[in-house]
């Protein structure tokens, strides 16, 4: 009995923290990765700059920022439905960002 106590605890446990961490949107997280033609149809020159500064200015408030061609479009898609909840952006500031990143991504 003691050991299904003891699951139903740690069960518990683990629900409770996987509700703490912050989840990417509906639209973060079912974004398709795109590779750079696909994002330069959808976005033009003004608003991938505006990725790049949202970029800077938001991620770099807690860690080193990495280069955008250290990763493939896949890696930054991957990356960034993790990260962009963390850095509390919205859809649309966060979609500018990973336009921004893959633009500017390594080839897969």
């Amino acid at each position: 009995m003691n050991k299904l106590k003891m699951s139903i605890m740690i069960g518990l446990g683990i629900a409770i923290l996987a509700g703490c961490f912050p989840k990417a949107s509906e639209v973060i997280r079912n974004l398709p990765v795109e590779n750079k033609e696909q994002i330069l149809s959808k976005y033009n020159a003004e608003q991938i700059a505006e990725g790049k500064v949202l970029f800077t200015n938001n991620c770099a408030k807690c860690h080193k920022l990495k280069e955008p061609e250290t990763r493939t479009p896949e890696q930054w898609n991957k990356t960034l439905k993790r990260m962009i909840p963390k850095a509390k952006l919205n859809d649309r500031d966060g979609q500018l960002v990973r336009a921004y990143l893959i633009v500017n991504s390594k080839e897969g």
